[in-house]
């Protein structure tokens, strides 16, 4: 299966922006229907439509704010053979404005959840329906015919439509293929314990091939504009430690007027060998975490995080009085 990476999906979108500075990559063809395959396609637990997660922009949520990746990344076909079968439909697109699959064979654009209707961009996908669904290929995904998006239908909410309520399913049934979830998947609802007035959530993914991604949202709700650094770290029965950490990012309050933002989101991957190998532990450990206001730490971020993983562990195993450096080792994963 030829997947399509971040840099091939600018490319693809380039003759709309203007002539590429670099010739594209050649890709290699499916082995059926001389498809592609783009990755990088994610549901949103908050609006329930189907997104783009490959910008670190995440579009525009109909349900406030920016989209929240969740659950499987689906791997979409895409190519120049579009002529519709018994079993797939064509003229599906990305919009540009809202990140969002939506269905372009009609005239009418529908309502975007960024304004107005929504802006063809990229490559033009054609997806199977009505087919058997399996572990690598899941169903319940119905197009809305009220805002054009596919959203996923197999909750009993409906999502939050661009258009007002929720969505409405309306045509075929798709059957949209996925890469494989992540073996341990852990998020949590994270607040300062301290004065200011910020919160969110984190999520650590890990796969036992090593593979990982830390992703979150942190929104002020106060007046004050706030920097602050998020540490977190998995935390394994013998005391392996992988540590994650944003590190002095800003989030605006009211008291900024022009341009402000009071939303933080982020979502990074990459590979451990490590996990790898200890993925008996890895697969059984904990997450911890500590969200203060930035200007409060006074050591470098590497030093902050190695100092809470000791003192977390301590905690986990009622070991005050033994130090615990002798009992685990600490590896810095991800500082963003």
């Amino acid at each position: 299966m030829a997947r399509t990476t971040r840099r091939d999906f600018l490319l693809g979108t380039a003759s709309l922006i203007g002539t590429p500075l670099i010739a594209p990559s050649i890709i290699r063809a499916a082995s059926f229907d001389n498809d592609f395959f783009q990755s990088q396609w994610r549901y949103c637990d908050k609006c329930a439509v189907l997104f783009f997660n490959g910008f670190p922009a995440k579009g525009t949520c109909s349900a406030g704010g920016a989209h929240n990746a969740y659950g499987f990344e689906f791997e979409l076909p895409h190519g120049n053979q579009l002529v519709e079968t018994e079993k797939a439909q064509a003229n599906w697109r990305y919009c540009g404005k809202c990140f969002s699959m939506f269905y372009d064979g009609f005239p009418d654009k529908a309502k975007c959840a960024a304004g107005g209707g929504h802006a063809a961009q990229g490559f033009k996908f054609r997806l199977p329906h009505d087919i058997a669904d399996d572990g690598k290929n899941q169903t319940e995904w119905r197009y809305c015919q009220k805002c054009h998006v596919m959203f996923y239908n197999g909750f009993p909410g409906k999502g939050r439509c661009a258009a007002g309520g929720a969505h409405s399913a309306y045509g075929y049934v798709f059957v949209l293929p996925h890469g494989n979830p992540p073996d341990l998947s852990i998020r949590t609802n994270v607040t300062t314990s301290g004065w200011a007035p910020i919160g969110g959530w984190l999520q650590v993914d890990v796969h036992s091939s090593g593979d990982f991604s830390f992703a979150g949202h942190i929104h002020n709700s106060g007046a004050v504009n706030i920097r602050y650094t998020l540490a977190a770290v998995l935390i394994t029965p013998s005391g392996q430690s992988f540590g994650f950490a944003r590190n002095a990012h800003r989030v605006d309050g009211t008291q900024t007027l022009i341009d402000r933002n009071r939303d933080d989101n982020w979502n990074s991957n990459g590979n451990d060998i490590d996990i790898m190998r200890n993925w008996d532990q890895v697969s059984r450990a904990q997450l911890q975490y500590r969200l203060v206001a930035a200007d409060t730490i006074t050591t470098g971020i590497e030093k902050y995080l190695f100092d809470f993983t000791v003192e977390t562990f301590q905690k986990l195993t009622q070991a005050a009085t033994s130090h615990p450096l002798t009992k685990f080792y600490m590896k810095l994963l991800q500082t963003i």
